[in-house]
Protein backbone atom coordinates (compact mmCIF):
# COMPACT_ATOMS: atom_id res chain seq x y z
CA UNK A 1 0.00 0.00 0.00
CA UNK A 2 1.77 3.29 -0.98
CA UNK A 3 1.38 6.26 0.33
CA UNK A 4 0.91 7.78 -3.11
CA UNK A 5 -2.26 5.51 -3.71
CA UNK A 6 -4.13 5.45 -0.75
CA UNK A 7 -7.94 6.32 -0.92
CA UNK A 8 -8.37 9.48 0.70
CA UNK A 9 -10.48 12.78 0.29
CA UNK A 10 -8.64 14.87 -2.68
CA UNK A 11 -8.28 18.13 -0.89
CA UNK A 12 -6.51 16.19 2.04
CA UNK A 13 -4.75 14.02 -0.40
CA UNK A 14 -3.24 17.37 -2.54
CA UNK A 15 -2.09 18.94 0.77
CA UNK A 16 -0.20 15.72 2.20
CA UNK A 17 1.54 15.23 -1.16
CA UNK A 18 2.36 19.07 -1.23
CA UNK A 19 3.72 18.66 2.08
CA UNK A 20 5.53 15.32 1.24
CA UNK A 21 4.25 13.11 3.82
CA UNK A 22 0.22 11.86 4.86
CA UNK A 23 -1.68 13.45 6.91
CA UNK A 24 -2.09 11.95 10.85
CA UNK A 25 -5.39 10.02 9.51
CA UNK A 26 -3.58 8.51 6.46
CA UNK A 27 -0.58 7.82 8.85
CA UNK A 28 -2.96 6.06 10.97
CA UNK A 29 -3.96 3.66 8.66
CA UNK A 30 -0.46 3.12 7.21
CA UNK A 31 0.33 1.84 10.62
CA UNK A 32 -2.53 -0.29 11.28
CA UNK A 33 -2.44 -1.87 7.58
CA UNK A 34 1.27 -3.30 8.84
CA UNK A 35 0.74 -3.32 12.74
CA UNK A 36 -2.36 -5.19 14.48
CA UNK A 37 -1.00 -5.24 18.23
CA UNK A 38 -2.86 -2.90 20.39
CA UNK A 39 -0.20 -2.37 22.81
CA UNK A 40 2.12 -1.30 19.66
CA UNK A 41 -0.58 0.97 18.48
CA UNK A 42 -1.67 2.50 21.91
CA UNK A 43 2.64 3.39 22.03
CA UNK A 44 2.60 5.01 18.77
CA UNK A 45 -0.55 7.24 19.41
CA UNK A 46 0.98 8.42 22.67
CA UNK A 47 4.56 8.44 21.36
CA UNK A 48 2.77 10.89 18.07
CA UNK A 49 0.81 13.04 20.73
CA UNK A 50 4.08 13.47 23.11
CA UNK A 51 6.05 14.26 20.31
CA UNK A 52 3.89 16.90 19.18
CA UNK A 53 3.15 18.77 22.40
CA UNK A 54 7.26 18.84 22.29
CA UNK A 55 7.60 20.35 18.72
CA UNK A 56 4.38 22.54 19.15
CA UNK A 57 6.07 24.04 22.67
CA UNK A 58 9.50 24.77 20.50
CA UNK A 59 7.96 25.93 17.79
CA UNK A 60 6.41 28.84 19.25
CA UNK A 61 9.56 29.11 21.55
CA UNK A 62 11.78 29.23 18.71
CA UNK A 63 10.14 29.39 15.20
CA UNK A 64 13.07 30.02 13.95
CA UNK A 65 14.50 26.75 14.09
CA UNK A 66 13.96 24.53 11.10
CA UNK A 67 10.16 22.36 12.83
CA UNK A 68 7.08 21.42 11.30
CA UNK A 69 5.20 20.10 14.29
CA UNK A 70 2.98 18.04 12.42
CA UNK A 71 5.54 16.00 10.84
CA UNK A 72 7.01 14.80 14.00
CA UNK A 73 3.38 14.02 15.07
CA UNK A 74 3.26 12.09 12.03
CA UNK A 75 6.89 10.59 12.23
CA UNK A 76 6.05 9.43 16.07
CA UNK A 77 2.97 7.41 14.95
CA UNK A 78 5.04 5.53 12.57
CA UNK A 79 8.40 4.72 14.70
CA UNK A 80 7.21 1.58 15.81
CA UNK A 81 5.68 0.28 12.54
CA UNK A 82 8.79 -1.24 11.59
CA UNK A 83 7.97 -4.39 14.85
CA UNK A 84 5.67 -5.72 11.67
CA UNK A 85 8.76 -7.31 10.17
CA UNK A 86 11.73 -9.76 12.28
CA UNK A 87 14.64 -8.24 12.77
CA UNK A 88 16.09 -4.72 14.02
CA UNK A 89 12.64 -2.70 14.23
CA UNK A 90 14.42 0.82 14.20
CA UNK A 91 16.22 0.01 11.00
CA UNK A 92 12.73 -1.59 9.31
CA UNK A 93 10.43 1.67 9.79
CA UNK A 94 13.12 3.43 7.93
CA UNK A 95 12.75 0.61 5.38
CA UNK A 96 8.83 0.59 5.10
CA UNK A 97 8.91 4.49 5.14
CA UNK A 98 11.03 4.27 1.61
CA UNK A 99 9.03 1.48 0.52
CA UNK A 100 6.19 3.08 1.03
CA UNK A 101 7.42 6.61 -0.62
CA UNK A 102 7.78 8.73 2.17
CA UNK A 103 11.44 8.95 2.26
CA UNK A 104 11.02 12.93 4.56
CA UNK A 105 9.38 10.58 7.32
CA UNK A 106 12.19 7.89 6.91
CA UNK A 107 14.46 10.21 8.19
CA UNK A 108 12.65 11.35 11.34
CA UNK A 109 11.74 8.04 12.62
CA UNK A 110 14.95 6.17 13.48
CA UNK A 111 15.13 6.52 16.98
CA UNK A 112 16.65 3.62 19.97
CA UNK A 113 19.99 2.99 19.55
CA UNK A 114 21.27 1.33 17.08
CA UNK A 115 24.22 3.31 16.27
CA UNK A 116 25.34 2.01 19.01
CA UNK A 117 23.75 -1.85 18.53
CA UNK A 118 26.50 -1.22 15.21
CA UNK A 119 29.26 -0.08 17.02
CA UNK A 120 29.29 -3.25 19.33
CA UNK A 121 29.08 -5.38 15.90
CA UNK A 122 32.48 -3.08 14.89
CA UNK A 123 31.03 -1.33 12.82
CA UNK A 124 30.54 2.52 13.01
CA UNK A 125 27.14 3.66 11.58
CA UNK A 126 26.75 7.64 11.76
CA UNK A 127 24.15 7.45 10.00
CA UNK A 128 22.04 5.46 12.20
CA UNK A 129 21.83 8.75 14.93
CA UNK A 130 19.72 11.26 14.97
CA UNK A 131 20.33 14.86 12.84
CA UNK A 132 17.43 16.63 12.86
CA UNK A 133 15.35 18.04 16.08
CA UNK A 134 12.44 16.15 14.44
CA UNK A 135 14.41 13.18 14.46
CA UNK A 136 15.63 13.95 18.36
CA UNK A 137 12.08 15.00 19.55
CA UNK A 138 10.40 11.59 18.01
CA UNK A 139 13.55 9.75 19.74
CA UNK A 140 12.84 11.49 22.77
CA UNK A 141 8.72 11.16 23.12
CA UNK A 142 9.72 7.44 22.22
CA UNK A 143 11.66 6.93 25.33
CA UNK A 144 9.07 8.91 27.52
CA UNK A 145 6.13 6.70 27.06
CA UNK A 146 6.47 2.73 28.24
CA UNK A 147 5.29 -0.06 26.04
CA UNK A 148 2.11 0.41 28.44
CA UNK A 149 1.68 3.80 26.75
CA UNK A 150 1.88 5.23 29.97
CA UNK A 151 4.60 8.39 30.27
CA UNK A 152 7.43 7.68 32.11
CA UNK A 153 10.58 9.54 32.80
CA UNK A 154 13.77 8.45 30.21
CA UNK A 155 15.49 7.33 33.32
CA UNK A 156 12.63 4.96 34.11
CA UNK A 157 12.38 3.94 30.36
CA UNK A 158 15.81 2.70 30.09
CA UNK A 159 15.35 1.13 33.55
CA UNK A 160 12.55 -0.70 31.49
CA UNK A 161 14.31 -1.74 28.93
CA UNK A 162 17.14 -3.01 30.89
CA UNK A 163 14.18 -4.83 33.03
CA UNK A 164 13.50 -6.77 29.64
CA UNK A 165 15.90 -6.94 27.22
CA UNK A 166 18.65 -8.63 30.40
CA UNK A 167 19.07 -11.77 28.24
CA UNK A 168 20.27 -10.08 25.30
CA UNK A 169 24.06 -9.48 26.08
CA UNK A 170 24.85 -7.13 22.82
CA UNK A 171 21.68 -5.39 23.29
CA UNK A 172 22.76 -4.41 27.11
CA UNK A 173 26.43 -2.91 25.77
CA UNK A 174 24.80 -1.12 23.46
CA UNK A 175 22.30 0.57 25.84
CA UNK A 176 25.34 1.24 28.07
CA UNK A 177 26.87 2.63 25.46
CA UNK A 178 23.84 4.77 24.23
CA UNK A 179 22.72 5.89 27.29
CA UNK A 180 25.19 9.30 27.67
CA UNK A 181 24.01 10.34 24.43
CA UNK A 182 20.14 9.58 25.18
CA UNK A 183 20.43 11.45 28.48
CA UNK A 184 22.16 14.38 26.50
CA UNK A 185 19.59 14.35 23.79
CA UNK A 186 16.90 14.80 26.74
CA UNK A 187 18.75 18.18 27.97
CA UNK A 188 19.09 19.59 24.69
CA UNK A 189 14.98 19.05 24.38
CA UNK A 190 14.29 19.86 28.00
CA UNK A 191 16.83 23.04 27.09
CA UNK A 192 14.33 23.75 24.14
CA UNK A 193 11.08 23.54 25.86
CA UNK A 194 12.35 25.82 29.05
Amino acid sequence: MAFESQRVPEGEARRSRRRGYPSYEEALRLLRSYVSDEKILKHSIACAETAFEMAETIHRRHPELPLDPEKVRVGGLLHDIGKARPGEHELNSVAILREEGIPELADIVLHSYPYEIFLCKGEERPEYLPRSLENKIVVYADFLRDQEARAVGMEERIAGIRARKRGETERMAALKLAEPRLLRLKDEIEALLS
